[in-house]
């Protein structure tokens, strides 16, 4: 009934054609979605050669992982699955830490652990007098624990065999104390799975939008030394997304390794089947970001962003004494600057806002020319702005604002669409193997998709924003240096660069939505210096983009 009652809706605003077009969407997503899923499977298998491969690798430092695993009335078939999961690991040094909170109707569950435990002493069984709860039953589980790291692994989940081993390999490359992979659902052969997860590098910002990071998540023991508790109770429901943002707050060094090392089993009793039978855990999640502000020095309400229930929006308090200059660029004569200027006044909210165009003299570069007109400029903020590139909602400056204001950030990027309601931007990263040397994200998608794991709907870190519409505050540029003026094209891109090696965040906003009225947003890097952004950058691009997974640009997804 309540897709009879949605048709019936887009019939009455938009008539038959807006019916059609929104079969047409459906069904072309539908398709997307199958080729997806085709291509995908197997991504997680390994050969039995790469199996014998990494039970020969011998590691410098034989970390001990403790993998922590409450369980409560777990199904049979369930817990033997999970067992046999660590007992295939390729890395051996492991224990498995079982606090068993079972009623006495399955006591099976602990007839099948001590028999277990008998034949391997890496599974250390405790039989618990009642039932706590998850986070309670956890914590039991971390007392029994003795590894350097501790990972984490649901009842009713199984691990990828290599999965201890890739977090090793990673640990000894980078040091890292806090880390976590990508992961695929399943309700059947895992052989078979192909609805994955692939996500994008730790993004303070995309943390508290949705906890993204989930499963496996491995850390370093020592980030729980001045913790009350591991999990909090109060928080239950909701307790990774608290855990999460409490131990990244205090962790070195935050890793994702993009592989697929954990398998989610998705059942009717699982909290992500049974969300509205559970709104306390959408309740707990807004407490724990909200508490994580309060931690922060940070003031802002935090609320779901419906429709999504899972997926939050923090809307920061600001100083609306901050006076904001809307540097209006790449102008191609004084008619056109005039119909920018016309209708920016009529899409900008915000009182403190002034308009100031970037005149650009015949010797200058893009870089020279911004360098001059901001250096001159009483406004604390600036918004680079190109004159083709025009406001859709006119609450735009507050929605940016109230990011930049924000010690840690450095760039704001917007949301910006094509005429066609097609994405023209949704933040860029680094593609070494493009000619531009540059993504942009989600471009050419279409807008009333939510993307990629609705990428389109929430607030998230990006590697760079477009200079087409961004808001930087004027003081950081003290501290990242002037623009570029000797790599053109490429200023917005190496500045926000620079800024990610000073450790501040660049963050993208869908909620400040922008239209650009040219067919090509690309055109100022395609005539721009790559070589010399290139050569700048050498080391850089051979990284990679942490934000831009490899598997969803394979796939055409981002």
């Amino acid at each position: 009934m309540s897709k009879i009652r949605k048709g019936m809706k887009i019939f009455i605003h938009q008539g038959p054609a807006g019916v059609v077009h929104k079969l047409k969407n459906h069904h072309e997503s539908k398709v997307k979605e199958e080729k997806y899923k085709a291509r995908a499977k197997g991504f997680h298998l390994i050969s039995d050669e790469e199996r014998i491969r990494q039970k020969k690798v011998h590691f410098q430092d034989k970390i001990k992982f403790s993998v922590i695993t409450p369980l409560y009335n777990t199904p049979e078939e369930y817990l033997l699955e999970l067992l046999h999961s660590l007992v295939k690991q390729t890395y051996v040094n492991w224990e498995l830490c079982l606090a068993d909170g079972s009623d006495l109707q399955h006591g099976y569950v602990g007839e099948i652990c001590r028999e277990w435990a008998k034949k391997d002493s890496r599974i250390i069984y405790k039989r618990l007098q009642e039932n706590r709860g998850i986070s309670e039953n956890t914590n039991v589980c971390i007392e029994l624990a003795s590894g350097e790291y501790l990972g984490l692994l649901d009842h009713d989940d199984i691990l990828h065999e290599s999965a201890l081993f890739e977090m090793l390999t990673a640990i000894q490359k980078t040091g890292a104390d806090f880390l976590y992979s990508d992961e695929v659902k399943f309700s059947g052969s895992i052989e078979a799975a192909a609805d994955f997860n692939f996500k994008p590098g730790f993004g303070k910002d995309e943390l508290r939008s949705h906890n993204y990071i989930c499963h496996f998540t491995v850390f370093k023991r020592e980030l729980l030394e001045g913790e009350e508790t591991f999990y909090r109770p109060a928080f239950d429901g909701s307790q990774d997304h608290d855990m999460v943002l409490r131990l990244t707050e205090k962790a070195k060094c935050i890793r994702h390794v993009p592989k697929v090392l954990y398998y989610w089993r998705v059942h009717p009793n699982s909290v992500s089947m049974n969300l509205d039978s559970k709104r306390y855990a959408v309740d707990a999640a807004i407490r724990a970001v909200s508490e994580q502000l309060v931690r922060s020095g940070e003031k802002g309400k935090v609320k779901s962003n419906l429709p999504y229930q899972t997926i939050y929006r923090i809307q920061y308090d600001f100083d609306s004494k901050n006076k904001v200059a809307v540097l209006v660029h790449d102008i191609e004569s004084e008619e056109e600057y005039s119909e920018t200027v016309k209708v920016l006044k009529e899409h900008i909210s915000y009182k403190n806002t002034f308009i100031i165009p970037v005149w650009k003299d015949t010797y200058e570069t893009d870089g020279q020319a911004l360098n001059r007109v901001i250096a001159k400029t009483k406004c604390n903020f600036f918004v680079l702005l190109d004159s083709h590139c025009v406001p859709k909602n006119k609450g735009w400056i507050e929605e940016m604002l109230m990011f930049a204001q924000r010690r840690d950030v450095f760039a704001v990027g917007a949301k910006v669409l094509y005429k066609d309601n097609t994405v023209c931007c949704a933040g860029i990263a680094l593609s070494e193997p493009e000619p531009l040397k540059i993504r942009f994200l989600c471009e050419h998608g279409n807008n009333e998709e939510q993307g990629y794991e609705a990428m389109l709907r929430y607030v998230r870190n990006t590697t760079a924003v477009w200079k087409g519409c961004c808001m930087i505050e004027k003081s950081k540029l003290s501290e990242t240096g002037n623009f570029e003026e000797h790599i053109q094209g490429y200023e917005d891109i190496d500045i926000c660069l620079r800024a990610d090696e000073q450790k501040f965040w660049n963050v993208w906003t869908c909620f400040a939505e922008m239209i650009y009225l040219k067919p090509d947003c690309k055109s100022a890097y395609a005539e721009g210096d790559i070589e010399g952004f290139s050569r700048k950058w050498k080391e850089r691009l051979k990284e990679g983009d942490q934000y831009s997974h490899l598997r969803l640009v394979e796939l055409g997804l981002i």
